[in-house]
C-alpha cells in the first residue's frame, strides 16, 4: 500500500528521531505500542520493551507481547507489578490513572537508569488528548517521551502504519486495563477485578467477540457493553440463559445489556452530566 504524502512526512520524522537513540519502550502489545516496538527495533540504536504484568491486565495480552518480541527479535523485559499495594490506588479516585501511571513509569525508569537507556517511549497518540486521561499527567511530570503525539499522530494513522508493515496488530481491538470497568469511588479489589476478568473472558470465547466490557457497577451489578452489530447476535433466548446462570456464579447479582453498545471510556460520561471538571 502507498501512505499519503502527509503520513509518509510524519513517519520520516519518526523514525529520524529514533535513529542513533537508545530506547526503551513501554509495551502493551496493543496497536500503538507494537509499532512503536517494530520501528524502534528497526531504527533506534538499541531496543528494550517492557511489559507490566499485574491483575489489570488479561494472561493472554502478556503472552501475545513475549510472541511479538521473538518475532521481531526485540529484546523484552516483562515485570511484575501489584497496583493493589497502593491504597491511593485501590480507593479509586478520578486520577486513578496517574497514580497507576506513575507508579508503572517510575519502575521503567529505574530499568532506564540501570541499563543506560536514554529515553522511555509511551504510544499515546494524539486522540488520547480529547478525552479524559489523567495518565498523561504522570507522564509530563516524569519526562515520558510521547512521540505519536510530538509528531502528531493520530489511531488511524497509527493503523496504516501497522499495515503498511504488514504488523498483525493493525485491526487489533483497543484494551484498557480492567480497573477500568469499576466507577470511580468504588474500591478496587482482587475480586471484583477476578469477575471482570472471567466474565469478558467467558464472552469473547463463547460468541468469538472481539470488542466488548463488563463493566462492574454497585451492588454486583454487570453491565455488558458489546458492539451494536453483536448484540442481537448474542441475545438470543439461549443465550440470554447461559450468560446469566455463568455471571451467577461469577458471583454477579443484577446482569444488564447497555443498549448503547461499546464505547471506550463510558465511565468517564458521568463527568459530563454531573458538569464535573
Amino acid at each position: 500500500m502507498e501512505l499519503s504524502k502527509n503520513l509518509r512526512g510524519k513517519l520520516e520524522n519518526l523514525t529520524s528521531f529514533l535513529r542513533d537513540r537508545e530506547v526503551i519502550v513501554a509495551f502493551s502489545g496493543g496497536v500503538d505500542s507494537s509499532l512503536l516496538a517494530f520501528l524502534s527495533n528497526k531504527f533506534a540504536k538499541r531496543a528494550l520493551l517492557v511489559t507490566e504484568k499485574s491483575i489489570l491486565y488479561p494472561d493472554e495480552e502478556i503472552r501475545l507481547t513475549s510472541e511479538f518480541a521473538k518475532k521481531y527479535s526485540i529484546t523484552h523485559l516483562i515485570i511484575e507489578r501489584d497496583p493493589l499495594k497502593d491504597e491511593n490506588f485501590k480507593v479509586n479516585p478520578k486520577n486513578r490513572c496517574y497514580i497507576c501511571k506513575t507508579g508503572l513509569y517510575k519502575d521503567i525508569i529505574k530499568i532506564k537508569e540501570e541499563k543506560d537507556f536514554d529515553i522511555i517511549l509511551d504510544g499515546s497518540n494524539i486522540d488520547d488528548l480529547s478525552d479524559y486521561r489523567p495518565g498523561m499527567q504522570a507522564l509530563r511530570e516524569l519526562n515520558i517521551t510521547t512521540p505519536y503525539i510530538d509528531f502528531k499522530i493520530n489511531k488511524q494513522e497509527i493503523r496504516e502504519l501497522c499495515k503498511y508493515f504488514d504488523l498483525e496488530v493493525q485491526s487489533k481491538p483497543s484494551m484498557a486495563c480492567f480497573s477500568s470497568r469499576i466507577p470511580y469511588d468504588q474500591d478496587i479489589n482482587e475480586e471484583k477485578l477476578e469477575m471482570i476478568r472471567e466474565a469478558e473472558k467467558f464472552l469473547r470465547n463463547s460468541y468469538n467477540l472481539n470488542q466488548l466490557r463488563v463493566r462492574l457497577h454497585e451492588g454486583k451489578l454487570a453491565r455488558i457493553e458489546l458492539m451494536p452489530e453483536d448484540i442481537m447476535k448474542v441475545m438470543t433466548d439461549k443465550n440470554i440463559e447461559k450468560i446469566k446462570t455463568k455471571f451467577k456464579q461469577l458471583g454477579f447479582c443484577y446482569i444488564t445489556i447497555d443498549l448503547e453498545g461499546f464505547r471506550s471510556g463510558s465511565l468517564n460520561e458521568v463527568f459530563i452530566f454531573n458538569g464535573v471538571d
